[in-house]
């Protein structure tokens, strides 16, 4: 839903906060953040994590008719196709074992919409291909069809290694390095890797021992976002949590970031043949 959510929701806030005859002094008192949130959320700079969205649902009488009715629709719809409670969703996706598997979703839609924004509309056709990828050999995140020529460009996308950020690459050295672990999500079994190798003419055993690497040819290009690096995890909870240190958000404040969902999309394009 992007920025028009955002927008929508910060005019139903401020609308409540009027009704209700709050200031945004008085809005942050409550919900106890500072005025100039209360201020980014309703100019839609910002949005509501689900603990501010829950508190401002108690203090006000916002109405929810903004939300795409479409999108509502199809949330109902996967959630009565897979048995799932919608009255449960935000436990089941806030769990160790799937956060990780959900972000590395969601940031393939991202760096689509991402990649439609800087090509010309008029010259490729970007696409998330929805393969089975247990199935299919060659699993694409995204894809780029350039219209003029017909060519199709395979892109991986990859978050980077939780906690990777290291202000120092060697000894002595100014520089900055981010880890990206560019591996198989799911390893290649004994069938696949006997059909991969008949096609690129390559030994199966070989294959099978590196059966949860790439090979230089599988992607055109590789995308990643820098996500993942100022994240730690909490030992009792096994869950995220976002923990730049203060080099690291000096780094940010250098690449012009300054909040994590900017921070989420910024991302590195590499070619995978280097």
């Amino acid at each position: 839903m992007g920025e028009s959510f955002n927008t929508k929701l910060g005019f139903e806030i401020k609308r409540a906060r009027l009704v209700a005859g709050l200031s945004q002094e008085q809005l942050a008192e409550l919900l106890n953040v500072d005025r100039t949130y209360i201020s980014f959320l309703e100019s839609g700079k910002r949005s509501p994590s689900l603990e501010t969205f829950i508190q401002l649902l108690t203090h006000l009488d916002i109405k929810l008719s903004f939300l795409p009715y479409e999108w509502l629709q199809n949330l109902y719809s996967v959630c009565s196709q897979y048995n799932l409670e919608i009255e449960t969703l935000a436990d089941t996706i806030n769990d160790p074992k799937v956060i990780p598997m959900l972000r590395e979703k969601a940031f393939e839609f991202t760096a689509c919409n991402i990649i439609r924004k800087i090509l010309p509309k008029n010259k490729y056709q970007v696409s998330n291909p929805k393969l089975n990828a247990q199935s299919s050999i060659k699993d694409i995140d995204v894809e780029l069809h350039h219209l003029i020529s017909n060519q199709k460009y395979a892109l991986e996308c990859k978050l980077s290694a939780k906690g990777s950020f290291r202000d120092k690459v060697k000894e002595n050295d100014s520089l900055v390095s981010i880890r990206v672990k560019c591996m198989r999500s799911r390893t290649l079994g004994e069938i696949a890797a006997a059909r991969k190798a008949n096609e690129i003419g390559m030994n199966k055993e070989i294959l099978i021992i590196h059966n949860d690497q790439y090979l230089v040819n599988d992607f055109d290009f590789v995308i990643t976002s820098i996500a993942n690096a100022f994240y730690e995890t909490e030992k009792e909870t096994g869950l995220y949590y976002w923990s730049p240190s203060q080099k690291a958000q000096d780094f940010l404040e250098l690449l012009g970031v300054k909040t994590k969902k900017k921070h989420f999309i910024k991302h590195i394009l590499l070619e995978a043949k280097i």
